[in-house]
């Protein structure tokens, strides 16, 4: 059974893969029940801590350049008119990439003011910028 029979929104799997991923690691996160907010969830460490988070995610690779391919995640807002987040409303940008599995914790403030981040979960060892923020769930810890 293909993904689309069970939701035809990968946004909200990729939402739902990070609750359960968060989960497991102890942390909690709370749903907003209105659509249409900055944030998707509300994360709460074990101290009490709460985090504003907007998950976004990709399954596909964008051009492979050099045999390398990447992925991209668009933190941004707006249906017709796309803006960068607003990080004053949101802390943690979390990107996932579908094909590895792979999360991405990004402190807003991290993120360049561009349309774009561009990541490279095949390769660990890439030096590209977001990579440092691979499984970083500690920033929930601090």
């Amino acid at each position: 059974m293909s993904k689309e029979t069970i939701c035809d929104d990968p946004g909200a799997v990729y939402e739902h893969v990070f609750f359960a991923k968060a989960m497991a690691q102890g942390l909690v996160p709370f749903v907003p029940l209105m659509h249409k907010r900055p944030q998707d969830c509300i994360i709460m460490n074990g101290a009490g801590t709460m985090y504003k988070v907007q998950v976004k995610g990709t399954a596909t690779a964008s051009k492979e350049t050099d045999r390398t391919p990447r992925y991209k995640i668009q933190p941004v807002t707006g249906r017709a008119t796309k803006r960068p987040i607003d990080c004053t409303k949101v802390d943690v940008v979390v990107g996932y990439v579908e094909p590895y599995d792979a999360i991405y914790i990004i402190p807003c403030l991290e993120i360049e003011r561009s349309k774009s981040i561009w990541l490279y979960p095949h390769n660990e060892n890439s030096r590209a910028k977001y990579e440092v923020y691979r499984d970083r769930w500690d920033i929930f810890k601090s």
